[in-house]
């Protein structure tokens, strides 16, 4: 940020009783602030500028009540930003937090542009306080804005890189703060080549990381969650796995080993915690996901039509492309699924499409 517009965000601050704001790049890690967020909890933040690109650098101290709709809930490893309109104290964000939704939390790791979005949407419309989780927290925090406009709900973007597991603990500490997580949907994944690699080609910090983000945050997001639901005795948590899940692919053995292992963890929660009264499912998706039905004119032909995609192992052929919100509606469904008829497993597939 240049010297003018640091004085322009200056006098911004100063109108406003907001105070100054500070320059990371000069100051390295800012003065951080806490905030009660209720029942005698208090995490330290330190909320955005909000006129300032977010990536700016530029945060500021908290002198005041006034704070902007983003805030960082629990550390510089994993930030939030309350989708919210105007500014808000924290006296304000207490009683936001304290009025979520009697249904709980619907938190979703791993959303983007498709099926995550579409999910988070789904449960947003149902009435659910969303948290939604990824790496990119830029985008998220748009992703989060969208939805709370469109659905008028309250959706709360949280960074989280699932193959640390610092950052799953400080983000779950940020969504617990919200209230009880009566829905985790797991639907994180490591992107991989289309292409087959050969197995003697690939390093082990590659398959490690598939490893992690597909199974082992898996495994630390539900440990998570799952004492307050056993504790309710209610609750549901849903895996998303693809083809890979079922079948061992030649060249893809990064993709198809986390996989297995997250249907694995998925089979043993369903036997162990579903008496209990948790629902736990493993959702395969077989195939290719395209935009949402809604989405622009220029991606709108893409979902339920056929289209030439190259496939797993690089063969190509007319695929029918899946929509997002379609499937979204299986998430919900899975939830709302009444005790005494629970799917633990559904595959799902477009009508025209390759039987593995």
């Amino acid at each position: 940020m240049s010297k003018k517009e640091l004085e322009i965000a200056r006098k911004i601050h100063l109108q406003n009783g907001i105070g100054l704001p500070i320059n990371l790049l000069e100051l390295g890690r800012p003065k951080i602030s806490t905030v009660d967020m209720g029942a005698g909890i208090r995490y330290p933040y330190t909320p955005f500028l909000l006129l300032a690109e977010r990536s700016s650098g530029f945060y500021t101290t908290l002198p005041s009540a006034a704070i902007p709709f983003c805030f960082q809930l629990t550390s510089l490893h994993s930030t939030a930003y309350l989708s919210s309109f105007g500014f808000f104290g924290p006296h304000k964000m207490r009683s936001m937090v304290s009025s979520t939704s009697a249904k709980g939390i619907a938190a979703i790791v791993g959303v983007g542009p498709k099926l995550g979005r579409s999910i988070a949407r789904k449960f947003a419309h149902e009435g659910y306080t969303v948290a939604i989780l990824a790496r990119d927290l830029e985008r998220l925090s748009r992703f989060a804005d969208e939805i709370a406009r469109e659905e008028k709900a309250q959706v709360f973007a949280i960074r989280i890189d699932c193959s640390d597991p610092r950052s799953v603990r400080e983000a779950f500490e940020g969504v617990l703060s919200l209230g009880f997580v009566e829905v985790l949907v797991y639907n994180a994944y490591q992107s991989v080549s289309w292409h087959p690699t050969n197995f003697t080609d690939i390093k082990i910090d590659s398959f490690e990381k598939s490893l992690a983000v597909s199974s082992i945050g898996a495994f630390l997001c539900v440990q998570k969650v799952l004492p307050g639901m056993v504790e309710r005795g209610k609750g549901t948590i849903l895996f998303t796995g693809c083809s890979a899940s079922l079948n061992g692919i030649a060249g893809f053995s990064e993709l198809c080993c986390g996989k297995f292992a997250l249907r694995a963890l998925s089979q043993c929660l369903a036997r162990e915690f579903q008496p209990l009264g948790v629902h736990v499912a493993h959702v395969i998706i077989d195939g290719v996901i395209g935009s949402p039905r809604g989405a622009s004119a220029s991606q709108r032909g893409l979902v339920g039509e056929l289209q030439q995609s190259g496939g797993v192992g690089g063969e190509v052929g007319a695929v029918m492309m899946m929509d997002p919100d379609a499937l979204a509606q299986t998430y919900w469904h899975l939830h709302v699924q009444d005790r005494t008829a629970w799917t633990q497993e559904i595959d799902l597939r477009p009508s025209i499409t390759t039987f593995y």
